[in-house]
């Protein structure tokens, strides 16, 4: 679990709601929404709560521009290239036409005296196409890129958009701040149902008026969004990268089929003789890194008849090969002996080359506050390298020892590129040696 030093918890309103690391988010505040002549006040639908929301939501605005807090603007449209069947049978369910929220029109428009202020480099506008403002948007990177631990989510609807919002926010490891006036519903029921919700599961649901109150203790000061905030958080060495404090070290299917001469591979008459050889290496690594007390995630690749699709298939020259290594249960899908995880090392299950791709790693790493990956395993050229662009895509520091990775005899030259490509655009390719020394002198410090 993450540390945050000085913490006591349940967290105190006050410290989420610090201006330096926190982030307001408003969703919707479109006419077809909010607007008497909108799509929802042409149906009939009850708007004489958004009045009071306008006004809340407005002072709670105002409030984070004085303080240069990170505003979000989230608008949705629904043109028709992004309505799916799915979507388009729910949001018939209320009598929508299909005009509502069309790009370049009226409806999709803020409603006056709302959107970003296109001056501010605090505010940024994101459109999306489904309830959450994290589903296919870039919220979650701009978010992250500042160092963002809570978000105040405010807007239309409470119990669609804003809700969908703030639970996938608490999904990926945010604090959830829903001020209960400074969003609404067209049913009072529905939204006050709503927010109860998120009250006993999700975050807290002060008023507005208490998160200002908060507010204005304080002054316009150093922000996370700031440049400058940002330069100086930048990790100039490896000892400072890899700090154990902060680092997971990763093995990437290192598995019997892969790696063991009575493994599938092996057996296919692949030359796995590179991998055999980097075990020793990957081995040494994580005996420093589970003495130094750093964080060990096992990422196994496990394939077969479900997780595969066509394209997966039609992309290896075999499909018996595609369905066959590494299949779930089986000795070939396990671990090394020689790099067998412990009980309280957790193993990720992967179906595709990234550890990334629709597994709970980034759940593991967001929970830990790890920031620095070593990564290590095989094959160099594909799960090794898509991990590691994805993690660098995700604003995840990398370091890869050359010695622990690796690929089958005859992709030799192509390990060599992966090795330059990582090096030049997405990690820190390095000795072993050079690790092993910066986690000893870490160690020796620490003990």
């Amino acid at each position: 679990m993450r540390e945050i030093e000085g913490a006591q918890f349940p967290l105190s309103l006050g410290k989420k709601v610090d201006p330096a690391h926190s982030a307001l988010v408003v969703i919707d505040l479109q006419n077809d929404f909010c607007h008497r002549d909108g799509v929802f006040g042409r149906l009939g639908v009850s708007l004489e709560t958004m009045p009071g929301m306008l006004r809340s939501v407005g002072n709670l605005v105002a409030e984070a521009r004085r303080l240069d807090i990170m505003i979000v603007w989230v608008r949705a449209t629904y043109d028709p290239v992004v309505r799916s069947p799915a979507l388009e049978d729910t949001l018939s369910r209320p009598g929508l036409t299909a005009d509502v929220c069309l790009e370049r029109t009226w409806g999709a428009e803020w409603v006056d005296g709302f959107g970003p202020n296109p001056d501010a480099a605090n505010e940024v506008c994101l459109t999306k196409h489904r309830f959450s403002a994290f589903w296919d948007t870039a919220i979650d990177l701009f978010l992250r890129s500042n160092r963002i631990s809570t978000v105040l989510v405010t807007g239309v609807v409470t119990s669609g958009c804003v809700e969908s919002t703030a639970r996938d926010a608490f999904f990926r490891n945010y604090f959830v701040v829903m001020p209960s006036d400074t969003s609404a519903s067209y049913s009072q029921e529905r939204h006050e149902a709503s927010l109860r919700k998120m009250a006993h599961s999700i975050g807290d649901v002060p008023t507005s008026e208490q998160v200002m109150s908060i507010w204005r203790e304080f002054e316009p000061g150093p922000r996370n969004w700031h440049i400058q905030s940002k330069q100086a958080s930048v990790k100039r060495d490896l000892a400072e990268v890899a700090d154990p404090r902060h680092t997971a070290f990763v093995i990437v299917d290192m598995q019997n089929d892969f790696c063991h001469p009575d493994g599938g591979m092996a057996q296919r008459d692949a030359d796995i003789s590179a991998n055999i050889r980097a075990i020793p290496a990957v081995r040494g690594l994580l005996d420093l890194a589970r003495r130094t007390g750093i964080l060990v995630i096992h990422v196994h690749g496990n394939y077969g008849p479900l997780s595969a699709s066509s394209v997966w298939i039609g992309g290896d020259t075999e499909a018996s090969v595609a369905l066959e290594i590494c299949q779930p249960g089986t000795w070939g899908a396990q671990s090394v002996a020689e790099l067998a995880p412990t009980p309280d090392e957790p193993i990720v299950i992967k179906h595709r080359y990234s550890a990334f791709v629709d597994t709970r790693l980034e759940t593991l790493l967001r929970s830990n506050g790890i920031e620095t990956l070593v990564v290590t395993g095989t094959a160099t050229t594909a799960c090794v390298e898509s991990t590691v662009r994805d993690a660098m895509m995700r604003d995840y520091e990398v370091v890869v020892p050359r010695e622990a990775v690796a690929a089958r005899g005859n992709m030799k030259h192509l390990h060599e590129a992966s090795l330059e490509a990582m090096d030049l655009y997405f990690a820190r390719v390095v000795g072993g040696e050079q690790l092993a020394a910066a986690w000893a002198a870490r160690e020796a410090v620490a003990g």
